[in-house]
This record gives C-alpha cells, sequence and structure tokens, in this order.
C-alpha cells in the first residue's frame, strides 16, 4: 500500500503539468493572446489584393478594404473556428445569434455565386448597406446588422466597399435563410428612425 501511495506522489505532479499543457492546447488563441496582438493579428487576416492588375482598381479595393476592416465587418462575418476566427472562410458568414428579437445568421459576403453575393448587382449591395433592404425587399434588423453606420458613407466609398467584396476568394458557404421572425419588429417607422431609405 505504501508504495502505491508513493508512485502517486511521484506521478502526480507530471500528471498536473501534463493537464496543464493539455488545458492550454485546447484554450482558442483568442483567449490567450493579449489583445493587442489578437487585434493586429485580425486586422493583417484580410486577404491581399495584390492580383488586382489595375493600379486605380487595386486602390480602390484597399479603400473598400480598410472600410470593411475598420467598420468591424469581420467579427460577424468571419467564421468561427475551435481555436478562434476561421480566415480560411474570411467574410464567408455563418455565425449564429438567438435573442429575443429573432434567430440570425450573418451572410455569406464573399462573391460566391451560388451562397454568397456573387449574383448580387452593384446597386442591390448598395442599397443594403445604404437602407437596410435585401434584393428580396426584406429588412435587415438594424441591431443586428447596423446599416446605421453605413448609411452616410459616400457613393465611393459604397463603391470601393463593393470592389472589395468582388475582388475576395470567393467561398462555397451556404447559409441558412433568415428566420422570418427576424423581420417580424421591424417597422417602416423603425426602418426610418434608424435613418434608412428606399
Amino acid at each position: 500500500m505504501n508504495q502505491i501511495f508513493k508512485w502517486i506522489l511521484i506521478s502526480a505532479p507530471g500528471i498536473a503539468f501534463a493537464g496543464f499543457i493539455a488545458v492550454l492546447w485546447y484554450i482558442p488563441p483568442f483567449m490567450t493572446t493579449p489583445p493587442e496582438e489578437f487585434i493586429e493579428m485580425t486586422l493583417s487576416a484580410p486577404p491581399s489584393l495584390d492580383h488586382i492588375e489595375d493600379p486605380a482598381l487595386r486602390l480602390l479595393a484597399e479603400k473598400g478594404k480598410y472600410i470593411i476592416t475598420t467598420g468591424d465587418c469581420i467579427e460577424c462575418h468571419v467564421p468561427m473556428g475551435s481555436r478562434g476566427p476561421n480566415f480560411d472562410e474570411y467574410l464567408a458568414g455563418g455565425m449564429k445569434w438567438v435573442t429575443p428579437m429573432g434567430s440570425f445568421v450573418s451572410r455569406n459576403l464573399t462573391p460566391d455565386p451560388e451562397t454568397g453575393l456573387g449574383r448580387q448587382s452593384d446597386d442591390e449591395i448598395k442599397q443594403a448597406l445604404r437602407s437596410g433592404l435585401r434584393s428580396d425587399g426584406s429588412l435587415m434588423h438594424p441591431l443586428i446588422m447596423p446599416w446605421i453606420l453605413t448609411t452616410t458613407l459616400s457613393e465611393e466609398d459604397l463603391h470601393a466597399v463593393v470592389i472589395y467584396l468582388r475582388n475576395i476568394k470567393p467561398v462555397y458557404h451556404k447559409i441558412p435563410d433568415p428566420d422570418p421572425n427576424e423581420t417580424s419588429n421591424i417597422s417602416r417607422p423603425l426602418m426610418e428612425d434608424f435613418g434608412g431609405h428606399e
């Protein structure tokens, strides 16, 4: 009995150390990385636009990238993996929130023609940012997709965002249709209160 107790005492520190390392391994990096380093990692995640040969077009896309990045669109539209944001599926959406106002899933903003914005016209994308109206005429909830912040973008800024979204990697990522409850609490007066317009 004493021999068993002795071995337990000897091996306990090693087992505890191995357990500690295992816990560190499974904690997502964004929980152990200092905020300033994580923010830098996040801001540098957007893919390069060097493939755009036209300098004027690339400059415009860079402006759109700046608006998207500083507007923190990536927080909701970059899917979360087990180790933090999955930047391989940059802006592919899929984040879900269940709230008293309904269930919401962030949209796929990549130019994928089937599951993203590939089939939407430039004007439809601009309309969504300008007024919260989707191409099918439904409204985005202003408290979930804060389009009130984009209503003040100039036409050039909106165009820059569109050019940027057209030039990122298309990702096939099918997103469930919006919950019907998503728009049930939105009235036209509420939309107007938030500055939206058709």
